[in-house]
């Protein structure tokens, strides 16, 4: 089995291996088909289909401006797909993984009441919670699920502290008849333990806010699998076939608490439906601890995809399973009868909201969380952007201009708080509510400088992965050393509790931040604004600040998404300044290269100095203009790291040139460059010397070394798991 720290270096290298094969014309295709409907399935009089949705965050419609996605397939989708999949298969159900009701402006204003109206009458047949399902208060949504008896919440690891279930059971069992036979599923919830530390920790705890009430039982995560395990083996007493509704996450969560790490420590579990983590995995077989595959599955985010499971029948038994991402509904779906009934259901919710379409100000350009090159990529989870620099900023610009306040030294804010770009043109209310959807309460406290950096070091002991509690500022920049492995310490619901070294030592990932252009000084008290949901509420286990004293508190009532609006609205013409043009931001996060010393080799071995006429087209030479610092390592959209060159600093061949590519001088393997938004070149470093050609030719000869590049590797993948399986025999 690959370790999980191999499979994020495969990973990262197939992601790398995709983006050469497009660059230079390849036919080397991703797992996913796109253009999927539900008539490309198949579906059969022997099937059963499970149809899967997780995430959704509101994304009822692809009307942007009120559900933050222009990509939606809706609810109305849904209807239409399942009501062909009704004519087709044996059996049909519709589940959904968590994460429904909460990011867009009706569900902040209803407490996720809109959402799950729309779901009840869209007929879910079971659904598990999410940790965004608690936004509102554990004591709401449990209110909530009363309140709509239609919708079956499950999940076996939400109990009390004496281990009762705190929704109706933690599994359920329904029957299919397929064929003349009857075949029984059992459908297991599993919900994120994360749920307490990425949410507001009070909610699950007594009224001293110090006992839990409340508990996912994973204290570690051999008891974690030992309470799935246990949980699967009763199911299976009762069912032919087990089927994981999971709100878990693939990537991008705490250690030990992954879907696949769930997988390879459990057996019995036929499917995963995943979510949290809001990757699109169609499908991918995952060996459990007895070596049976183990499919797993997820359909990204904002309805983009609806998931369909298939599982074929055949002398009683499921013989095969199959999921399948649908993200293209036909014209024909369109006009059915049940996707116009649903339609106007969503319609009807959207319109009781269209007063919030109040202009606040202007953008000429997208401010993004998400990567331009990537939508799947959220940059404000692992690196600045433009959207945060001016949130941050504006945090700042309340400090004195809105009253009760003081002039603050900085400003902190973390990336999970930050939920959706704003689109170039006029900026609505709604537009900075779907960013902002919570309407929390911004707070003004006195912290010391070893307490912001140890909020910035909690925010990124798991980078380059995302991270909801990764922290950009205002007033503020710093630098991250990926070489250097996180020395958070933790508590067992993942609540800071301290750095085992200093920061003065270099102990931390985190360093040479600066506070207003000045070095931090550990003992100096600043004046932070910063979210309630940090100061008093512990949010994404930040437990440092819960004790300082205030100067603007929950209390007083400033909301964020007033807050910025009055920002917008300050602004000369109420237009956003050209500062905030690239989306990659102004630069006051810097993550380091795996060895920064890996840098300065780079420059004292005359990256870029290279530079010849050559068959890949470079026409001049100039070794004068490439002269690099360490400081200059950066990390591009692919988190590949880099090395920026200015613009100006090319020579006038390359200052334009759509396709520049670097090329290793040691085994000429050619990596395509970026630009910023500056137009600044992103040179990966390719070698262990660094020593690069540049060249703006997409030649047969360049294609060639690229598919040879693709073959060793999976050469090499192969051979490594021949090894490791030869080590477990």
């Amino acid at each position: 089995m690959i370790s999980v720290w191999e499979e994020k270096i495969m990973k990262r290298f197939a992601g790398f291996l995709l983006a050469l094969s497009a660059a230079f014309g390849l036919c080397l295709q991703p797992v996913r088909a796109t253009g999927t409907t539900f008539g490309d399935i198949g579906a059969g009089s022997s099937d059963i289909i499970v149809l899967y949705t997780n995430d959704v965050h509101g994304g009822i419609s692809d009307n942007a401006g009120l559900t933050g996605t222009s990509s939606s397939l809706g609810y109305a989708g849904i209807a239409a797909v399942r009501a062909e999949a009704q004519a087709q298969a044996a059996g049909v159900l519709l589940v959904d993984n968590g994460d429904s009701i909460q990011g867009a402006v009706f569900d902040t204003l209803s407490d996720g009441t809109a959402s799950m109206d729309l779901m009840e009458k869209l007929g879910y047949d079971l659904c598990i919670p999410g940790n965004h399902e608690f936004d509102f208060g554990v004591d709401t949504f449990l209110d909530e699920v009363k309140n709509h008896p239609g919708l079956e919440y499950i999940c076996a690891n939400f109990t009390d502290m004496d281990g009762n279930f705190v929704l109706s059971k933690g599994y359920e069992v329904k029957d299919f008849e397929v064929d003349g036979s009857d075949v029984k599923i059992a459908f297991v919830g599993l919900d994120t333990p994360e749920s307490i530390s990425k949410g507001t920790p009070t909610y699950f705890m007594e009224d001293d806010g110090q006992t839990y009430k409340y508990t996912f039982n994973a204290d570690t995560p051999e008891d974690f699998y030992a309470y799935i395990q246990k949980t699967v083996d009763q199911a299976r007493t009762e069912a032919d076939y087990v089927i994981v509704m999971g709100h878990i996450g693939d990537e991008g969560v705490t250690d030990g608490w992954s879907s696949p790490e769930i997988i390879e420590n459990t057996d019995g579990i036929d499917v995963f439906l995943d979510g949290h983590a809001h990757s699109v995995i169609a499908g991918e077989q995952i060996e459990n601890k007895d070596g049976e595959e183990v499919l797993l599955t997820s359909t990204g985010t904002k309805l983009e995809n609806i998931g369909c499971l298939k599982l074929t029948v055949a002398d009683g038994k499921i013989s095969a399973a199959e999921s399948h991402l649908i993200d293209t509904i036909t014209d024909e779906e369109k006009s059915s009868e049940a996707y116009q009934n649903m339609a106007s259901e969503v319609s009807a919710v959207e319109d009781q909201y269209a007063y919030l379409a109040e202009v606040v100000g202007h953008t000429d350009y997208d401010l993004k969380i998400y990567d331009p090159s990537d939508s799947s990529v959220r940059l404000v989870r692992t690196r600045d952007c433009n959207m945060a620099d001016f949130l941050t900023d504006g945090y700042v610009w309340a400090s004195s201009n809105l009253d009760g306040f003081e002039p603050t030294d900085l400003s902190l804010l973390n990336g999970g708080s930050i939920r959706a770009d704003i689109l170039a043109g006029d900026v609505t209310y709604t537009s900075v509510l779907t960013v902002f959807p919570w309407y929390t309460h911004v707070t003004e406290i006195k912290a010391t400088g070893q307490q912001i950096v140890d909020c910035l070091e909690m925010g990124a002991r798991k980078s380059p992965e995302e991270c909801g509690g990764f922290m950009i500022g205002g007033n503020l920049s710093y630098q991250i050393d990926l070489s250097k492995e996180s020395k958070v310490s933790e508590d067992s619901q993942g609540m800071f509790l301290g750095v085992d070294g200093s920061y003065e030592n270099g102990d931390y990932r985190v360093s040479n931040v600066l506070i207003g252009g000045e070095p931090v000084d550990l003992e100096k008290e600043y004046l932070l604004v910063i979210n309630d949901y940090y100061y008093t509420q512990c949010g994404d286990g930040m437990t440092m600040f819960q004790n300082d004293e205030a100067i603007v508190n929950g209390d007083d009532n400033v909301i964020d998404v007033e807050l910025m609006c009055s920002f917008f609205k300050s602004l000369e013409n109420e237009q956003v300044p050209d500062t905030y043009s690239n989306p990659y931001g102004d630069g006051r996060i810097t993550v380091i290269a795996d060895a920064e010393a890996a840098a300065s080799e780079t420059a004292d071995s005359g990256l870029l100095n290279a530079l010849t006429s050559s068959d890949l087209g470079i026409k001049e030479k100039n070794t004068a203009a490439f002269e690099l610092s360490a400081s200059s390592a950066v990390l591009n959209s692919d988190n590949l790291y880099c090395v920026r060159i200015a613009k100006d600093q090319l020579p006038a061949s390359l200052q334009s040139a759509a396709n520049v590519y670097a090329v290793s001088q040691a085994d000429m393997s050619p990596v395509l460059c970026s630009r910023d938004g500056n137009g600044d070149l992103l040179v990966p470093v390719t070698d262990a010397d660094g020593s690069v050609v540049l060249g703006t030719n997409s030649s047969n000869s360049i294609q060639t070394i690229a598919v040879v590049c693709m073959v060793i590797l999976l050469i090499a993948l192969i051979a490594a798991q021949a090894a490791d399986r030869r080590r477990k025999e």
